[in-house]
């Protein structure tokens, strides 16, 4: 693929992604319409703003190579979705000090959860994390008891301390409550 076509598939990736396509999604119908599922994909990455060089090696990963090599006709969905669970289209942000704290925290009471974490939740915390959508974290972790085989009031504990450095609205204001609540239920043992 030339230089101006590679470009042109970066634009149209990044027209779908402005207009609300999901990655997956976008890298998906790229891949249908130019038969270059990774083309597609690196057009994906680099739309969303992932630095070239770090694409390709993402792209070029065993999992991701597995994935291209096993496509089949009409596996385009199934690739998008498997490059977007390995990380393949998150876009690291760095965080500031605070930020990096609350990340910490979301750690913490990730550890303190307990063993089976589900999977699915397992790999949307680690990409909304590493995309520094922290509330988006929070919310979810809020949602769920900590397990009896982990730590319920070193969870909870994390969660009212992540939530206090959360700016209100979003459902961040309920879900601190939730939080402090859950927490009294759960003192730590002495």
């Amino acid at each position: 693929m030339g230089r101006t076509d590679a470009d042109a598939l970066v634009d149209r990736a990044r027209d779908a992604l402005h207009a609300g396509g999901e990655e997956a999604d976008v890298c998906a119908g790229l891949a249908r319409d130019t038969g270059d599922p990774r083309a597609a994909a690196l057009a994906t990455c680099l739309a969303l703003g992932v630095p070239r060089a770090e694409a390709e090696r993402r792209l070029a990963t065993q999992e991701a190579a597995a994935a291209f090599a096993e496509l089949g006709p009409g596996d385009e969905e199934a690739l998008a979705l498997v490059l977007q669970a390995g990380g393949a289209f998150v876009v690291d942000r760095r965080l500031d000090a605070h930020e990096q704290r609350i990340r910490d925290l979301l750690g913490t009471a990730v550890t303190a959860y307990g063993a089976g974490l589900p999977s699915g939740l397992a790999v949307s915390l680690w990409r909304w994390l590493r995309a520094g959508e922290l509330a988006r974290a929070y919310l979810q972790l809020a949602r769920r008891e900590a397990r009896a085989d982990g730590s319920p009031s070193a969870y909870w504990a994390a969660l009212v301390t992540a939530g206090e450095l959360l700016p209100d609205g979003d459902g961040i204001d309920e879900a601190r409550e939730h939080c402090r609540r859950m927490a009294k239920r759960c003192p730590a043992a002495p």
